[in-house]
């Protein structure tokens, strides 16, 4: 009996650590239309706009100052690669212009933190 009631507290201690878990990097819903993934603590929204690329840089829901990084995209498409400078725009924005990114490519984001060197790569599958 004493099992059973260790095993019952048990399964009732994770239920209730569970949300607290599932929101530890903070909210994966894109907040410019794009498509989210992370990699460690930092968030990267990636954005096809009309005749340029986005991306926003976040960190536990706060924006990281794109000014803090240098990055390029490497794109993937049709056997074919290329890789796009990205430019730090206000706020949290790295911006590729003129870039186009077709349905189908793999997309990877490499940041280099300007004061650390810290490098992060993010890869998203473009639909």
């Amino acid at each position: 009996m004493k099992v059973q009631s260790i095993i019952a507290a048990v399964a009732g201690l994770s239920l209730i650590a569970m949300p607290v878990a599932a929101s530890a990097h903070g909210s994966m819903k894109p907040s410019h239309g794009g498509i989210v993934a992370i990699s460690g603590e930092t968030m990267v929204e990636l954005v096809r706009a009309s005749g340029r690329v986005d991306i926003y840089i976040t960190e536990e829901d706060a924006p990281l100052a794109a000014s803090a990084f240098t990055g390029k995209l490497t794109i993937t498409a049709d056997g074919a690669k290329s890789d796009a400078a990205l430019v730090g725009q206000t706020g949290n924005r790295m911006t590729a212009p003129g870039l186009v990114i077709p349905a189908g490519a793999k997309v990877v984001v490499a940041l280099t933190g300007n004061g650390s060197g810290a490098k992060t790569f993010i890869t998203f599958m473009v639909k």
